[in-house]
């Protein structure tokens, strides 16, 4: 039974032409973007997208291929901004912080995993929303080391051997290369046993362990994976963007980035990226709305999740079907 699970779902979810076609032609308009526009904050508002990108792609190791639901999220992507805001401003090289970043969100995710993962829906979802409040709370109160609810300011920049990216649209470039490479290897990844075994414990977790698939052990495997993405993502944000706050990785934020993964398409590499561009660049498009963005964008948000279940991505992949209709 595990092995037809496996099999349809690769059918489903594989990495066909057709699934990355809408991804492909986003890379090329995105490579083009710098050169329309010299505006900074429309360019640091695509790298703060990027980075809510890469931050979905781990999230959907856990809620997208295994089924569980994590808002945890945001808080690894905080300990790595911290991870990384906290050691340069102290004097350490900046190639150390990625290191260190992955040690402490590993660390971090094995703390948590080992004694929850085995709760299941809400009782999960509780504990990964406590987990989270929890860092909040020690960035807030850490105020001789975190900066407290004034965060960080004058980060330093990313830099290897004195050589880094300079100005916005350097670091843009630089992101999109990284979230090249995280695609790429989520579509590995996806692709190998370890993905395999990933999609048959969401379907059935009895069928799956029939089949001799170690569900626990593949659980917090793509749980610590997807934790290692937001501590990375945080690192650069830090780097990049140079100021951080305990806002930035709030709780609101975990349902931000879970609304993501649900609209782009749970499961679905181009969908996650999808979904997080277009929700970080969204309202602010809107703002010109007033009070009254806020109430479109949630009609959009619903509307999505309504009439297209399966998120943007899913939508994306019947366009050519219903273009060969007509």
């Amino acid at each position: 039974m595990a092995a037809r699970i496996i099999r349809r779902e690769e059918q489903r979810e594989g990495v066909t032409v057709k699934n990355w076609l809408p991804l492909a032609l986003g890379a090329v308009v995105a490579l083009l973007i710098p050169a329309a526009t010299h505006d900074n904050y429309v360019i640091q508002l695509l790298n703060i997208a990027i980075l809510n990108a890469i931050v979905v792609l781990g999230l959907n190791f856990a809620t997208g291929w295994v089924g569980q639901i994590n808002f945890g999220q945001a808080a690894f992507y905080g300990l790595g901004a911290y991870t990384t805001g906290i050691a340069t401003k102290a004097g350490l090289p900046w190639i150390t912080t990625p290191f260190l970043s992955v040690i402490i969100v590993m660390t971090a995710s094995l703390v948590l995993g080992l004694p929850t993962l085995r709760l299941r829906t809400y009782y999960l979802a509780m504990t990964t929303i406590g987990f989270g409040e929890i860092i909040r709370l020690i960035i807030v109160h850490w105020e001789p080391v975190t900066g407290g609810t004034s965060g960080l300011r004058a980060i330093p920049g990313i830099s290897v051997f004195g050589i880094g990216p300079q100005g916005q649209i350097q670091h843009y470039y630089l992101l999109i290369v990284v979230l090249g490479l995280a695609a790429l290897v989520a579509a590995r990844i996806r692709q190998s046993s370890l993905g395999r075994a990933m999609i048959a414990t969401k379907d059935s977790e009895i069928a799956a362990e029939q089949s001799g698939v170690d569900t626990t052990r593949t659980k917090l495997i793509a749980f610590m994976i997807g934790a290692v993405y937001a501590g990375l993502a945080g690192c650069l944000y830090a780097s990049s963007i140079r100021f951080i706050s305990p806002d930035s990785f709030s709780g609101t934020q975990a349902i931000l980035l879970m609304t993501m993964l649900i609209v782009g398409g749970m499961g679905s590499i181009p969908g996650c990226i999808i979904g997080a561009v277009g929700l970080t660049i969204l309202p602010e498009a809107l703002r010109f709305l007033g009070q009254w963005y806020l109430v479109l964008y949630g009609l959009g948000v619903i509307a999505i999740i309504v009439l297209a279940p399966g998120g943007l991505a899913s939508l994306a992949a019947r366009l050519p079907r219903w273009a060969g209709a007509r």
